[in-house]
Formats: structure tokens, sequence, C-alpha cells
């Protein structure tokens, strides 16, 4: 697909789609079936190397990431899972109400992952506020699709069940394109900035923000995991703007004659 974003924002970093499809492309990468993997990596894979990376319900072995692509949620599953899940989004071990089991999650955890168990991921200041957000501050969906594909944008057919497309950027590039998205959208707010894993970001919220009447970009690389991915993958200052798809092709119709055409923006990147 020829975007006009692109042509003038010329970004570090490759756009990438996120496509629903019934159909595996013959050189997709996937997770092995069975094998922890965290779907940040499908869309580095997409971004950095240009590849197309598939998500089905098989390989996708993170609760997390399976809520966040529409495979379902399993944070409430149980009240014995609720208080697990809602432990580690808070204060860990500490904040657990049954400890004893939470204590045996931690032990049985690999090696690497025992500190955050323990102490928790500290994305909800108690208990209560993390069991808040998984019941009603997570977007819920059920994708009806075999795959979830991250795509290069460049690489996609406009016909193609596009839902989002996810910009790596940097501040000046999240400059422009906030200012478009601001341009073409009613108020002053045309970005949300959601709680939770950066997963969500990338997907679940972009997905609730597409049902919406007017829906706005989502900010996201915020967490601890997202930033450590972006330190790794791409470049220290490198956040992600997700544009559901309504809102990318209202940004798309107006790039032409938007903030790109005026002289400071030229003069801000150097062109």
């Amino acid at each position: 697909m020829e975007s006009a974003i692109v042509r003038h924002l010329q970004p570090t970093f490759e756009p990438v789609a996120v496509v629903w499809s019934d159909m595996l492309p013959a050189d997709a990468f996937q997770f092995k079936a069975g094998r922890f993997g965290c779907i940040l990596h499908l869309f580095a894979e997409a971004s950095r190397r240009g590849r197309i990376a598939a998500a089905d319900r098989e390989s996708v072995a993170c609760p997390g990431g399976r809520a966040a692509l529409g495979f379902g949620v399993e944070f409430d599953a149980s009240a014995d899972a609720l208080d697990h899940f809602a432990a580690l989004f808070s204060k860990g071990l500490a904040a657990a109400e049954n400890r004893e089991a939470y204590r045996s999650v931690l032990e049985a955890a690999p090696r690497q992952w025992r500190d955050m168990y323990e102490y928790g991921e500290r994305m909800h200041c108690s208990l209560e506020a993390a069991k808040e957000w998984i019941r009603h501050g997570l977007p819920r969906y059920d994708a009806p699709c075999r795959y979830v594909l991250f795509k290069p944008l460049r690489r996609t057919d406009a016909d193609e069940d596009i839902r989002a497309v996810i910009f790596p950027v940097s501040p000046v590039e999240l400059a422009g394109l906030t200012t478009l998205a601001g341009s073409v959208l009613p108020g002053t707010d045309p970005v949300q900035v959601p709680t939770g894993a950066d997963c969500n970001s990338i997907t679940a919220f972009a997905h609730a923000q597409g049902a919406a009447a007017e829906p706005r970009a989502v900010l996201g690389m915020l967490g601890i995991d997202g930033r450590e991915v972006m330190r790794r993958r791409f470049q220290e200052a490198t956040l992600t703007l997700t544009l559901p798809r309504s809102l990318f092709e209202r940004m798309e119709a107006e790039a032409d004659d938007s903030v790109f055409r005026i002289p400071a923006w030229r003069k801000l990147v150097g062109r």
C-alpha cells in the first residue's frame, strides 16, 4: 500500500498494519506452538525486518497477548485466576489474597520472571485497582479470524482487513502525526494513553478506538516491557502511535495538505 503519510513523514522505522486473516502467508514468521513469545516481538519483526509475522490461538501462549489480540481473556476465568493476575499487575506477592497459591506460581515461573512475580508489575496501586482494570478497563473482543498478522504497511493491499496501523515514532515524528490527527478530529484530545501492557496498546485499545464514533490514536510503549523492546529492537526514544483504520484513512486524505507542508515542519526534519 502506498501511503501519503509515510511519503511525507519518512519515518525511521517501518509502519506495521494489524491485519485479520484466515490465510497464513507462506513466508510468515510464527512462534512455535507451546513456546512463550511476546507479541511485541512479532510487531518488531515486521517493522525492523520487513517480515509478515502471524499470531493465532495455538501459537500465542501468553495470556496477555491472547487478550490483546482478541483470542480470549483468561485473567478472570476464575477467582483464583483473578487474584493471581491482579497481584501480578499490582504489587505481586504482597498484594495476593491467597499468598500460598501465588507463591507456588512464583516459584514455578522461569527464573528470569521471578522478580516480576514477586514484586508485581506495579501498573496498579492495589489489588482492587488491578481487578477493576481487568473487569472494566481492558477492551474485550473476539477476533473472528484464524490469524492476526503484523504486516509491513508497504506489503499490504487496500482490500485486506486492516484493523490498525502502528507507527514506531521518534518525538518529532510523534509531533507530526499527533498534529495531523488533531487536525481531523474534533475536540482537544486526539490521543489515548491507556494503562496496561503495551501489547494491548497496539491492538486491543486500538480496536476499541476503532469502534468509537470519533476514534483516537493510541500512544504505546510506555510500559517497562515496551521500553525494553524499544531499546533492543528500535531506539531508546522510540514510542508507538497506533491509528485505527478509519482514523488512518482520514489522516491519509489530509496528509498532502497538512502540517507536513509548512516550512516549519520541513526545517524541523531537515528537508
